[in-house]
Order: structure tokens, then C-alpha cells, then sequence
């Protein structure tokens, strides 16, 4: 999870999508903005904070996940390593 003052993101790693809300005007967090275009560069720089902070803490769960313009592919989407 990353947390700032505007938004939120959580990935759960497998085959879950991420959820990204904006707690300035979504407080409750019921409106899931990781799917919705226009949040997509946000979306994947938090997605690219959350790896290199798991990296610096030796956290290998995402070891083997590839940041595309989807989102995390590979081994933390579920998939076996040299599968895409």
C-alpha cells in the first residue's frame, strides 16, 4: 500500500487488480480509479514506488513482475516464471 495525502494504492500481487482511490474526493474509498485512462501514469508511478521500495527492503514477492503500461505482469500476475 501507498498512501499520500491525495490518493491511495493497494496491490494484492496474483491475479488481483490494484485499487487506487482518491481519498480527497472518494474519502470512503468506494470508487475504484485504477482501471479509469486518465489516472494511468499516477496509477504506474505508484506501481513503480511500490516495487523499488519492496526491492530496497529485499522483499522478493514481485521479483520476477514486469511493469508495463498494464500494470505488473509475470510472477506476481499469477503467471509462472518465463510465462507472460
Amino acid at each position: 500500500v501507498i498512501r499520500t495525502e491525495h490518493f491511495k494504492y493497494v496491490h494484492f500481487g496474483g491475479n488481483l487488480p490494484p485499487l487506487l482511490f482518491d481519498l480527497k474526493s472518494d474519502p470512503g474509498e468506494l470508487d475504484n480509479l485504477a482501471a479509469d485512462p486518465r489516472h494511468l501514469t499516477g496509477r504506474l508511478e505508484f506501481a513503480e514506488r511500490l516495487l523499488a521500495w519492496r526491492a530496497e527492503h529485499l522483499d522478493q514477492s514481485l521479483a520476477l513482475a514486469e511493469l508495463t503500461e498494464n500494470g505488473l505482469v509475470g510472477h506476481a500476475a499469477g503467471l509462472q516464471p518465463g510465462h507472460t
